[in-house]
């Protein structure tokens, strides 16, 4: 690389450690790194920036964090600008739940306002392949059910199906991120054996709109679908007082 790519960018007043980071990132978001390449070492970076190494470090170490570079050991390792991931909002999201901040209502109504919109998406985008991944967890519910069990894990999964079949990476990991603070939580709700036939009735309508590509139908049913949760959780809040 001839050119300097941080020219033009000056350290400021504030801390060292978050001036070289946002130098850093404003070099890579403008494109002046890509993907894959390797930042100059640690050495040439702090004689760049005039800082010692200590900020410098602690300024790549919050820029892996961010998911923006990687470190990499070895001979011909080093500092290099990352791949966009999605799955690191997975990361993101259930780390802010653990932390306090989302609650279980946000999450709750995240869900209502999204899979209403990801199942009409996921009528129009899905293939034989997710038809069958769907039908086959459909058939491993039944059989859960006749067994007695609760089948939560694959009630879960049902929706997480739906999201991957609109082959949108980013839809799949916010659902994800969703779909498993939820699954803490749906373990807590009073389920009778008739909720839980009722919830798979809806899975079965879902996966017959999305058989059929009935998108409109298929918003409407997710919309009712939710309606039946609020009730479920509405039972729970007045069991828990009542105890």
């Amino acid at each position: 690389m001839t050119c300097d790519p941080f020219e033009n960018f000056e350290l400021n007043p504030t801390p060292v450690a978050n001036q070289v980071k946002t130098v850093l990132r404003q070099a890579i978001i403008e494109g002046r790194f890509t993907p894959g390449d390797k930042l100059p070492n640690e050495g040439k970076l702090a004689e760049r920036f005039q800082v010692s190494k200590t900020p410098l470090r602690e300024a790549l170490g919050q820029l892996i964090a961010e998911g923006l570079i990687e470190k990499r050991r070895g001979a011909m390792g080093g500092s290099f600008v990352a791949k966009g991931d999605p799955t690191r909002i997975f990361v993101a999201v259930e780390s802010c739940y653990r932390l306090g901040g989302l609650t279980v209502e946000e999450v709750i109504e995240s869900r209502r306002i999204m899979e209403p919109v990801v199942l009409e998406l996921a009528c129009e985008r899905r293939t034989e392949e997710d038809l069958e991944a769907i039908r086959m967890n459909l058939e491993d519910t039944e059989k859960a059910l006749a067994e007695g069990q609760t089948a939560g894990d694959k009630m879960i999964e049902f929706h997480r199906l739906i999201a991957d079949s609109c082959h949108n990476r980013f839809v799949s990991a916010i659902m994800n991120a969703i779909l498993n603070i939820s699954r803490e939580f749906t373990v807590l709700l009073p389920f009778s054996s008739e909720d839980v036939r009722q919830d798979y009735d809806y899975n079965q309508r879902f996966y017959e709109c999305l058989e059929g590509r009935r998108k409109d139908d298929a918003r409407t049913l997710m919309m009712g679908h939710f309606e039946l949760s609020r009730k479920l959780i509405e039972k729970y809040r007045t069991q828990k007082k009542d105890e």
